[in-house]
């Protein structure tokens, strides 16, 4: 609960700046359904991105139709399956999320000054115990 503040925080800074830097204004919510099509080495189904991020089929509907209006993702149909749609990232996604992640490194790397490899490790070391234990919860 203590990141919660923090997170919120680097979200309202990471949202100005993709919004005044970008030309493609997306939400945090839709950049990370992007980055995860392309992160993703398998072939990428509309039911699997409801797995992965937790989502009901409707709201990936919507974060689909949305994202394919933008021509940052395409649907395509199965050969083998046609009720299967696989999602790919396009080449105006692949350079929307190379922005993203410029700004986002940019970002980290202004949050971090002033902070030790020493207070880095301490900092990833509890943040890794806590998703262990909340993972056997």
């Amino acid at each position: 609960m203590i990141l919660a503040p923090m997170m919120n925080e680097m979200f309202r800074v990471l949202k100005r700046r993709t919004s005044s830097q970008t030309d493609m204004k997306l939400t945090i919510e839709q950049f990370g359904f992007l980055f995860a099509i392309k992160e993703k080495k398998d072939e990428v189904i509309q039911k699997d991105m409801a797995e992965i991020l937790g989502k009901d089929q409707s709201a990936i509907l919507r974060t689909v139709d949305a994202l394919q209006k933008k021509d940052l993702i395409r649907r395509v149909t199965g050969t083998n399956d046609r009720r299967k749609n696989f999602l790919m990232v396009t080449k105006k996604g692949e350079r929307v999320i190379d922005q993203y992640l410029n700004i986002e490194f940019q970002l980290n790397e202004e949050l971090l000054v002033g902070l030790t490899d020493s207070d880095l490790d301490a900092f990833y070391k509890v943040v890794e115990h806590v998703k262990n234990r909340a993972e056997t919860l």
